[in-house]
């Protein structure tokens, strides 16, 4: 099985400690939202399992250990990171960043057949290959990120607020794809985001992060019915 196991994470930027002691485990296959205010430490969190960040403690994937890696080798692990703000290469075409997604891998005919895949999840993308990135809407370079993500054949894939800046309807799209590609290839996914109806829409489990903190943990269904989630960011009363 390849869980993540996570075990009294701590992370932060030289002197400064952004996360406190984080502990959950994502069952193989599974979705997690992590929900929480501003500042509360959830792109830091991502940025620890993917090794942008110095940590102490436990990160790992299936056994093997993550913690204390390069994000190179993290990547080889099967790590995919989309960060906030989609990280595309604005100058190279659509079809130039889709391949860069798959530097870490050999095989040119399964290259070729994975962006076979992703056009059938990201039709605009087959249509817009040879065009720079940064000419692309904001929703479709969000879905040439989660594409080229995806081209690493990743056994887990990290999202940072995937909805920031788009559409509502966009949005919808973009979480339907990520429900799908959870449900068709099995990929695990932990997903930060603003949207808490989303989110936990799609995750069959939660975890509220406040000051670099877990302060509430449970299923999706639980954390949608809880008061304090329900009042902070879901914009009504259980």
């Amino acid at each position: 099985m390849s869980d993540l196991v996570v075990a009294d994470l701590v992370a932060g930027y030289g002197d400064a400690r952004v996360l406190h002691g984080v502990s959950f485990t994502v069952r193989e296959g599974e979705v997690c939202a992590i929900l929480g205010p501003n500042g509360a430490g959830k792109t830091t969190l991502l940025r620890a399992l993917s090794g942008v960040v110095r940590v102490r403690g436990t990160v790992t994937l299936g056994g093997t250990t993550l913690a204390g890696r390069s994000p190179d080798t993290i990547a080889r692990h099967g790590v995919a990171h989309v960060p906030e703000g989609r990280g595309t290469f604005m100058p190279l075409t659509v079809e130039e960043n889709l391949r860069l997604g798959a530097y870490v891998r050999r095989g040119g005919a399964e290259v070729e057949e994975d962006l076979g895949r992703i056009y059938t999840y990201f039709p605009v993308l087959k249509t817009r290959l040879k065009q720079a990135a940064g000419s692309l809407s904001g929703g479709e370079q969000q879905m040439l990120a989660l594409g080229r993500a995806l081209m690493l054949r990743p056994r887990l894939l990290l999202l940072d607020e995937p909805s920031l800046g788009l559409a509502p309807l966009v949005t919808r799209e973009l979480f339907r794809i990520v429900q799908a590609i959870n449900a068709e290839e099995r990929t695990t996914v932990v997903v930060v985001e603003q949207n808490a109806h989303l989110a936990l829409g799609i995750a069959q489990q939660a975890h509220v992060l406040e000051t670099g903190r877990i302060v509430l943990s449970g299923t999706a269904a639980e954390i949608r019915a809880d008061e304090q989630v329900a009042q902070s960011y879901l914009g009504y009363r259980v």
